[in-house]
């Protein structure tokens, strides 16, 4: 299995939220079974603006990111993001949505309402971790 993490998970590693001991366990379980877990670099960006938003650590942003495949976005992606339908969809969502495609994700792991509208729409699965 390929599990792709949006900012709405990742951010949750960083901030203690109700569903972040699920969400810690189902990753840790994903990474000993031998699945792949990833995301885009954007990740990076997001999460490295909470950190600064939070006052949280920026070394404990980069063990998050540690943990993850980065997929770095190309033209494909961001033409991919702006094509895709729903026009509530945000564009960073959008980008999460479409690096999930690229890297061949099976599914994303989300808390974002609209962003798994916009995963199942594209055949992917939607998992969040409770």
């Amino acid at each position: 299995m390929r599990h792709y993490v949006d900012t709405s998970a990742a951010a949750k590693l960083l901030v203690a939220e109700t569903e972040s001991d699920a969400l810690a366990e189902f990753l840790d379980r994903a990474l000993v079974d031998g699945d792949a877990v990833g995301s885009s670099l954007l990740l990076e960006t997001e999460l490295r603006r909470l950190g600064v938003r939070l006052a949280i650590p920026q070394e404990r942003v980069t063990l998050v990111l540690e943990r993850l495949e980065l997929l770095m976005p190309d033209g494909d992606v961001f033409r991919t993001a702006g094509l895709l339908p729903g026009a509530e969809l945000r564009s960073l969502d959008a980008l999460h949505v479409a690096a999930a495609l690229r890297w061949g994700a099976d599914g994303v792991v989300t808390y974002d309402e609209r962003q798994a509208t916009a995963v199942r729409a594209v055949g992917l699965s939607v998992t969040t971790p409770a």
